[in-house]
């Protein structure tokens, strides 16, 4: 079975799945009964109510004048009451879940069968009013209550509200089992009210449910399947397994985690199985390879497609062959605020998204910038081949995970299972990952305690392949021996570096290695005020020991100091 052929396989379940899950939320053996449902007033036709209910027991709602209020009221009740409408509130505003057709959508590519979230408009809405309610309008002609589709002003002055208390809240949908932040496991198809997930999928093949209870042993033997299933790869170390399993349980608990980093495949050259090894953990999660966004030119591009990611829903998100350095602050606050403020292109207000997605990246030789570093699980593959895309494997790697998916959910859900099951012990030596710490005790040392090295270990090589940081290095490396101790301008600084020789060397730079630290930080034209930027961005940074410290304003010429300080 070719790659294709296994998303068209998921993508044709894909309606069927979220129907088959949307009955499951009204059967009584589930665990998704809504619990927000109002008690029906008994049958009432005397007429003249914007609300009544037939012999039938459906609500009928009758437009009369003078009774808007009552009306939009009476259309929520009857949104409320329809469970099959697959109405949900993301965001604050409604959606509805429908797998996508397998195309390109602007920036995006999503395998068909993707489950996104589309927005639902007055027109829409006057369609599922009709669904969940029978509308009537009195007829002078006739001196009766006849028939009529809901009219648009009902629902624009529902759609204006812009709360919907009575409806369901949605934070994600899954199409896996899942376990929550206190230890529990949720495999029923349908909505959960506690969580507000929507699990959308059938009957997983291979799947069994894992014991209530497991012991450290039987983690053991579940990070050993896990790492069967990614033999293939050529791994540089250990850790960089172990950061592999890392990112597929967390592919499946990602919903429920406040903030998770972003997982990072590098490799020297191409050809090495990059994008393959990360599509294996939401090929695992979802049944299909994750949606490929592409970035744009500038931040600005790539914070308005992430946006738009985000606001649809998806569940895992690759950003594929990263060719420039990555940063931005807001990758920065997906991957650690539980929601971000942002504007739907097109929309003029501002709507809080959550940011319970996976992201995942690839590049080769990888550069990460700034703060994002800290967000960053690095996995490092490496073929040691000039050409390791000619290499042949005695399987396929992504029909192999396919046909085990079940299999391999079970084993990813026992590690977090047994690890809280066994009172979620400490961890000696490992220390807490700010920003993460949920993801912290449901990932990282749950992984740890089964036997393998810290998942984050490699992500410190990422602040030796920092462009901002070796600049830094260089600067302060030699601005302290040029000037030692002393305080001095930007302009000092900058003629100092530029200074040349004269005589027999004439033109030779004084100070070879601060004059091209400065061309460094200052993208090759050395001047003032480009220093000067660097230096504000930078104060009080610390590296190899020494500190930027900025020394107050000179009294005579009065224009700011700066100094390098040893620090220890």
């Amino acid at each position: 079975m070719t790659l294709s052929d296994m998303n068209d396989l998921h993508a044709a379940k894909g309606k069927k799945a979220v129907k088959e899950a949307i009955d499951a939320a009204k059967s009584p053996e589930s665990i998704s009964k809504p619990s927000n449902k109002k008690t029906r007033p008994p049958v009432n036709q005397s007429g003249g109510s914007s609300e009544t209910f037939n012999a039938d027991g459906r609500r009928v709602i009758r437009h009369d004048q003078g009774k808007l209020p009552e009306i939009v009221d009476a259309l929520g009740a009857a949104l409320a009451e329809a469970d099959d409408l697959n109405l949900f509130v993301h965001s604050g505003r409604l959606v509805r879940i429908y797998p996508a057709s397998d195309k390109q959508m602007g920036s995006v590519h999503r395998p068909k069968g993707t489950l996104i979230l589309h927005d639902v408009d007055a027109a829409h809405l006057a369609e599922l009013a009709g669904r969940a309610a029978i509308h009537e309008k009195f007829d002078l002609r006739t001196e009766s209550y006849r028939k009529i589709d809901c009219p648009r002003r009902v629902t624009e002055a529902y759609l204006a509200r812009g709360h919907f208390p009575e409806l369901r809240k949605l934070t994600g949908s899954v199409e896996a089992p899942i376990v929550t932040l206190e230890g529990g496991l949720i495999d029923c198809p349908g909505y959960d009210a506690n969580t507000g997930l929507f699990l959308a999928f059938d009957t997983i093949p291979g799947y069994r449910r894992p014991q209530s209870k497991l012991n450290q042993a039987q983690a053991k033997k579940a990070v050993e399947r896990l790492l069967k299933s990614i033999e293939l790869f050529p791994f540089v170390a250990d850790a960089d397994r172990s950061a592999t399993v890392a990112a597929i349980i967390t592919s499946l608990v990602r919903r429920v985690l406040p903030a998770a980093p972003m997982f990072a495949v590098s490799a020297p050259s191409a050809g090495t199985g990059k994008t393959l090894l990360a599509n294996t953990a939401p090929v695992i999660s979802t049944g299909r390879v994750a949606s490929v966004l592409s970035l744009g030119h500038d931040e600005a591009e790539s914070e308005k497609r992430i946006a738009g990611v985000l606001l649809a829903g998806d569940g895992a998100i690759l950003l594929d062959n990263i060719e420039r350095p990555l940063s931005g602050d807001l990758l920065c606050q997906v991957l650690t605020q539980s929601s971000v403020r942002l504007r739907p292109l097109g929309g003029s207000g501002m709507v809080s998204v959550p940011t319970n997605s996976m992201l995942i990246a690839t590049g080769n030789n990888l550069a990460v910038l700034g703060d994002l570093k800290r967000r960053v699980a690095l996995i490092r593959l490496d073929a040691g081949e000039e050409r390791p895309e000619q290499r042949k494997f005695s399987r396929d790697h992504l029909e192999d995970v396919f046909a085990n998916r079940g299999e391999l959910i079970a084993a990813a859900l026992s590690i977090p299972l047994a690890y809280q099951g066994a009172g979620s012990p400490p961890i000696e030596g490992l220390y807490p990952l700010g920003g993460f710490e949920q993801w912290d005790a449901m990932v990282r040392r749950p992984l740890v305690w089964a036997g393998l090295p810290d998942p984050i270990l490699s992500s410190e090589g990422l602040r030796d392949n920092d462009p901002d940081l070796d600049a830094m290095r260089q600067l302060f490396t030699s601005w302290h021996e040029a000037f030692s101790d002393t305080s001095k301008s930007v302009s000092e600084v900058v003629s100092a570096g530029l200074d040349t020789f004269v005589g027999a060397n004439g033109g030779d730079p004084v100070r070879p290695e601060l004059r091209d630290a400065l061309q460094l930080v200052c993208s090759e034209k050395v001047n003032s005020r480009r220093l000067g930027y660097w230096l504000r961005a930078h104060r009080d940074r610390i590296t190899e020991g020494m500190q930027l410290i900025q020394m107050g304003i000179d009294g005579h010429s009065k224009v700011a100091k700066w100094r390098i300080k040893t620090c220890g």
